[in-house]
């Protein structure tokens, strides 16, 4: 992959995990200023979604950006995971405690911690991370926690999923916490169905509705908004990830 470094600026880029059909990459590029700046850097290993995103982002009006489609599962570790295919936007890591063995396939997946402290070098890079994992948020963060390298990135937007079930509410408040501790601030939340809406009238992301009550929104694509606070004394990357290469 060749990025858009340029001297002495600041190196811009966007990662969407769980691209689907590309519409968040649309989305990414519609509401973000000079977003023509960023690299953008996009994983979707089910092979039609991943068709569906080429498809879509291999339009004229993207000619211009500099766009990276990965067919690889974004994971904790290198290797083979069990995924399951063809289910359109509910594709995704097999659930080995459901019954639903159809479609299940070995697909690569990469140690995400690992690739992205290799991608993050520069104290000038600013990194932007949606996260859309349902089921395995968790357990893929925390070992962002473990390794030092959830703070690799300036701002993370995350779907948790299974809001509603008390066992893994744990979790998640842990996580939350972590996400403070590493100097984020959790900004708000939004909802996308009414990012489509404005999306679609050709509005301003201004005019997009930011919640302040995560309870008041649908258990599913409600997306909670992470930036990294200007207060924080050491950069992030003056500090040395503990990533531990796990091949399988």
């Amino acid at each position: 992959m060749t990025y858009n470094i340029y001297r002495n600026k600041i190196h811009y880029i966007y990662i969407d995990i769980g691209c689907f059909n590309g519409e968040a990459i649309e989305h990414f590029i519609y509401f973000t200023p000079q977003s023509i700046l960023y690299d953008i850097i996009t994983f979707e290993p089910d092979p039609i979604n991943y068709q569906l995103c080429k498809q879509k982002l291999s339009q004229a009006k993207y000619r211009d950006y500099n766009i990276f489609i990965i067919p690889k599962v974004v994971w904790i570790y290198n290797g083979k995971i069990s995924y399951q295919i063809n289910r359109g936007q509910k594709s995704g890591i097999y659930n080995n405690k459901t019954e639903d063995t159809q479609s299940v396939v070995e697909l690569d997946a990469i140690d995400f911690s690992s690739w992205l402290s290799n991608l993050v070098t520069l104290n000038n890079t600013k990194v932007h991370i949606r996260l859309t994992m349902p089921g395995f948020e968790t357990r893929f963060l925390r070992k962002l926690v473990v390794d030092n390298t959830l703070l690799l990135a300036n701002r993370w937007d995350v779907e948790w999923s299974s809001r509603s079930d008390p066992s893994v509410y744990p979790e998640h408040v842990y996580l939350h916490l972590m996400f403070d501790s590493f100097g984020f601030t959790c900004i708000g939340f939004t909802h996308l169905q009414n990012i489509r809406k404005i999306f679609k009238m050709k509005q301003p992301y201004a005019n997009v509705t930011i919640y302040y009550n995560l309870s008041q929104l649908p258990q599913t694509d409600t997306y909670s908004h992470y930036v990294q606070r200007p207060d924080i004394g050491e950069s992030p990357r003056t500090l040395k990830p503990v990533v531990k290469l796990k091949t399988i």
